[in-house]
């Protein structure tokens, strides 16, 4: 019993090893079909995923589809119907204006072609023409308008007057299309309406009138306008450019961003009016009346104006510039902010005007009259003032530096803070004025100009101890070239001496050079030459 047990006990080690390897080769053996198991499992839940998504891809694009396909047959569908809403609507106006014409027809027969001789006539074709304008495009009203200008119910002559249509608002119209070959319209009376739009490119006009009349964004330019009423007219974005204008009244008008460049303009009327914005460069003005106009933000450049009147006139940031002005009058005007730089003024009249400042730089003012005005701020640097008059003149914190003053008159001028630095104030007049001789020191030329006192002043002398100066050394400021030269006391002054040989029986030379390029300014004096004046005795040349 006890030999079985130890037998038992020696066996048992191997025995468990065999039982350990059994269940690893067990274990090994389930290991693959459960991977594959999974794997499967994985497998299906993945294509399925993949199926659900693809059928709700082809769901979403199928339901696409049919939104696509619903739109295009909506889209369809309202075309069409906006097609026969636009073919309805024509038919429509074709049909109003039809009856309009026959209806006009019919009363133009009843009243012998006049449509304004009868008061209720006149009025039913206001109602109905007003009426009918609202109802109609621009194409089509248009057809109105030529069909009542081409009756003659839009011409203004003591004969026939004009069918009243203020109110009317017409769009888009091109005049040349009522004119006669596109180039001349006469005789058209379309005043108290508004127009947007409006076209007279190149037209030539005679006798017309827009009076009170609203343009918004209108073109005239490259044409030609004779006798025009554009009185209390309003204008917003208007061509004038290149355009002669003869006779045209603007008088009262409101005039904001009009473009009148390189225009001719001829006896027209632009008083009381109210202009902004506006560009006059390169126009001809002449004869042309800016009286009690107001004036912001104009463009006079490189214009000629000739017999222009901007009496009782403000004007206000004006460019004047490179222009000619002949004859132009600025009487009790209140100027601020503008520019006459480099302009040519002859004979300009600012007699009781204002002046803030005014740039008159390099500006030829000739004969200009400034009489009583009052002037502040204001540059006259090297302009040309020559024979112009400041007389009774306020004058205040004004340049005059290398201006040419010569001849001008300030007679009884208040002058104040004035720079008459390398000014030519020859035989200038301060008779009265509040200016002493210190204040003209700088000055390029004092020579004959007349203080405040009445006191006749001069240069001085150009040659160093010209006059001989009995106080100061004999040699001083002159070379002597041969002999010897003394002083002795003039019999003409009894400050000065004269220059006499030591010896008369050897003659004698002195000389100096005299420096005037300081002296001399070329916008002053372009052709001026150097005047020496001597008294000489027998014997002595110069």
């Amino acid at each position: 019993m006890l030999k079985r047990n130890n037998s038992y006990q020696q066996q048992s080690p191997r025995y468990q090893g065999l039982r350990a390897r059994n269940v690893l080769q067990f274990m090994s053996a389930l290991i693959v079909p459960l991977m594959l198991g999974v794997f499967t499992i994985v497998t299906t839940f993945h294509q399925q995923k993949m199926a659900r998504e693809q059928r709700l891809q082809d769901l979403n694009e199928s339901r696409h589809q049919r939104f696509e396909d619903l739109n295009e047959t909506r889209n369809q569908r309202s075309l069409g119907e906006s097609l026969q809403r636009e073919l309805a609507t024509k038919r429509y106006q074709d049909d109003l204006l039809v009856a309009y014409i026959n209806a006009m027809a019919k009363l133009l027969e009843k009243y012998d072609g006049s449509l304004i001789s009868d008061n209720v006539a006149s009025t039913i074709a206001r109602v109905k023409t007003l009426t009918t304008f609202r109802q109609l495009d621009a194409q089509r009203n248009f057809q109105i308008v030529r069909f009542l200008y081409e009756a003659k119910q839009l011409t203004d002559t003591p004969e026939n007057r004009s069918l009243d249509l203020s109110a009317a608002e017409l769009y888009d119209i091109d005049f040349r299309n009522a004119s006669i070959k596109k180039k001349s319209l006469h005789n058209l009376s379309l005043t108290g309406v508004f127009l947007m739009n409006a076209t007279f490119l190149g037209l030539e006009m005679e006798r017309i009138s827009f009076a009170d009349t609203e343009f918004d964004i209108a073109n005239f330019s490259l044409g030609r306008i004779n006798h025009g009423n554009f009185s209390f007219t309003i204008f917003h974005n208007a061509n004038f450019s290149y355009t002669r204008l003869d006779n045209v009244d603007f008088s009262s008008a409101e005039l904001d961003t009009v473009n009148y460049s390189s225009a001719n303009i001829l006896n027209a009327v632009f008083n009381k009016g109210s202009l902004r914005n506006i560009n006059f460069s390169f126009a001809q003005l002449v004869n042309v009346d800016f009286l009690s106009a107001r004036l912001e933000n104009v463009d006079f450049s490189y214009a000629l104006l000739n017999k222009a009147d901007f009496s009782f006139t403000s004007l206000s940031n004006v460019n004047f510039s490179n222009a000619q002005l002949i004859n132009v009058n600025f009487p009790n005007t209140i100027l601020n902010d503008v520019d006459f730089s480099f302009a040519k003024l002859h004979k300009p009249y600012f007699f009781e005007a204002q002046l803030t400042k005014i740039n008159f730089a390099s500006t030829a003012l000739i004969l200009a009259n400034f009489r009583l005005t009052k002037v502040s701020n204001t540059t006259f640097q090297k302009s040309s003032c020559v024979a112009s008059t400041f007389d009774d003149t306020s004058l205040s914190d004004c340049n005059f530096w290398h201006s040419n003053l010569k001849e001008a008159k300030f007679k009884q001028a208040k002058l104040n803070h004035l720079n008459f630095s390398r000014a030519n104030l020859y035989k200038t007049d301060f008779t009265g004025t509040n200016i002493g001789k210190s204040e003209l020191e700088n000055a390029l030329s004092i020579e004959d100009a007349v203080l405040s006192n009445g006191t006749l002043v001069h240069d001085a002398n150009l040659i160093n101890n010209g006059q001989g100066d009995c106080n100061i050394p004999l040699i001083n400021g002159w070379t002597l070239g041969s002999g010897n030269v003394t002083k002795l006391m003039s019999n003409r002054s009894n400050s000065n001496c004269q220059f006499t040989l030591e010896s008369l029986s050897t003659e004698a030379a002195i000389y100096q050079r005299v420096n005037l390029s300081d002296k001399w300014d070329s916008s002053s004096w372009p052709y001026s030459q150097a005047v020496l004046s001597a008294k000489m005795s027998v014997g002595v040349s110069m």
